[in-house]
């Protein structure tokens, strides 16, 4: 380019024996490309020369060039089409070998002219650059000169009253003896205190199916005490204390009653655990991923962050699934699920299928006939229903009743 521009800008005094413009631009353009032509064959390694010449039958003039005089002459390197460049960028992705630095920056070029064409923007093109240039009759100048600015001044001085409030600044930060946790570090490893007890939003949040305002809890129950909870109280009464076969540990009144049940909508936390506490209640490969697009159908039990007992339906008024962690039962918590879900939907009738031998369609205790309990009437006696669902261990069987409640 700098042989082109001295070529391109005479001097004054031999400007009337110049030929014309156009011809001394055609002719630079044509030693130009013989020049690239040459320097990119003599500088290609063996290797990649015969990789580029395999992938395209175009590389092979540009890269072995034929020795001797050529039968017509040649006007310079023939320009790639889009195939062809993205056919030698997976050729050069596939290699195992290191790559070169003038072939690893080919390859770079190539991969930023595909991310230009995918964007919408203009593709850089020497030969376009040199031409416009070559017919543009604009003469060249020499560039400014660069002055050099004065250094920026320096900052006035502070008035007495800004020093003052700096220095009761600077005091105040001296004075921190201790980092409150929600500003520390420490909490942004180990999140909110909040959730140390719980695993629920502490704000409103609206529904993405109908916009709907979900609160945070929907009920805590601080009254039933269901046998999983002692247990787990006497589990940690007894951490690390020996303590002698058949000893009962005393648990106060005080300590249960400040604890409770929580029922919340199902939110993307309780996906993990709500999905395990199903798949070990009915069958494998169960995933309830889809009711986070309408949480207000849905409804999961909590101790802590404990998740012990889960309902879910569909828009349509369908129960999905329903079931409580055994050691939780007698407690109220699989009526309230149901409660909760048919309150949501209430002016539809609600069905489900329920296993033809669940404890909750048929039992001796009264208490535990939970469906019947809320006026569920059977419609329909279908064999083998959960046939492709239930392994053929499971206590369950396979034939299931389709009950509905009318409203």
């Amino acid at each position: 380019v700098s042989e082109v521009q001295s070529a391109a800008i005479p001097d004054e005094e031999q400007t009337n024996t110049m030929e014309d413009h156009s011809s001394l631009s055609t002719r630079s353009r044509s030693s130009i490309r013989k020049e690239l032509e040459v320097n990119l064959a003599a500088n290609i390694s063996d290797t990649f020369r015969d990789m580029l010449a395999s992938s395209e039958p175009s590389m092979v003039t540009l890269l072995n060039p034929k020795k001797g005089k050529p039968s017509r002459p040649v006007i310079g390197v023939e320009r790639m089409s889009q195939q062809q460049e993205w056919l030698i960028l997976q050729k050069l992705d596939r290699t195992s070998s290191t790559l070169p630095t003038d072939i690893a920056r080919l390859r770079r070029k190539l991969y930023l002219r595909r991310i230009k064409r995918a964007q919408g923007t203009k593709v850089f093109d020497l030969d376009d650059c040199m031409n416009s240039h070559f017919r543009s009759h604009q003469r060249l100048t020499k560039m400014p000169d660069i002055e050099l600015k004065d250094p920026l001044p320096k900052p006035p001085s502070p008035s007495p009253s800004k020093s003052a409030q700096v220095t009761e600044d600077i005091q105040k930060l001296n004075d921190i003896q201790q980092t409150p946790y929600a500003n520390s570090f420490a909490s942004r490893l180990y999140g909110s205190p909040r959730f140390h007890n719980t695993v629920s939003k502490a704000e409103p949040w609206l529904s993405p199916w109908n916009g709907r305002k979900l609160r945070p809890y929907i009920r805590r129950d601080f009254e039933n005490k269901p046998p999983g909870m002692r247990l787990l109280h006497e589990i940690r009464l007894a951490a690390g204390k020996p303590q002698k076969r058949r000893q009962e540990l005393d648990i106060s009144s005080e300590q249960l009653d400040s604890e409770s049940i929580d029922y919340v909508y199902f939110q993307k936390d309780h996906l993990e655990p709500v999905n395990q506490v199903l798949r070990r209640a009915f069958w494998d490969e169960i995933d309830v991923s889809e009711n986070l697009l309408f949480p207000e159908y849905s409804i999961v039990a909590l101790y802590k962050r404990y998740v012990v007992g889960c309902a879910f339906m569909t828009p349509e008024a369908y129960v999905t699934y329903i079931t409580v962690v055994p050691g939780w039962e007698k407690a109220g918590i699989g009526q309230f699920l149901l409660y909760h879900l048919f309150q949501t939907a209430i002016s539809k009738d609600i069905t489900l299928h329920v296993s033809a031998n669940s404890p909750a369609m048929f039992s001796l205790t009264v208490s535990q006939i939970l469906y019947q309990k809320f006026g569920f009437k059977p419609e329909e006696f279908i064999i083998n229903f959960y046939d492709k669902y239930l392994s053929p261990e499971s206590s369950y069987s396979k034939n299931a009743f389709f009950l509905r409640l009318r409203r």
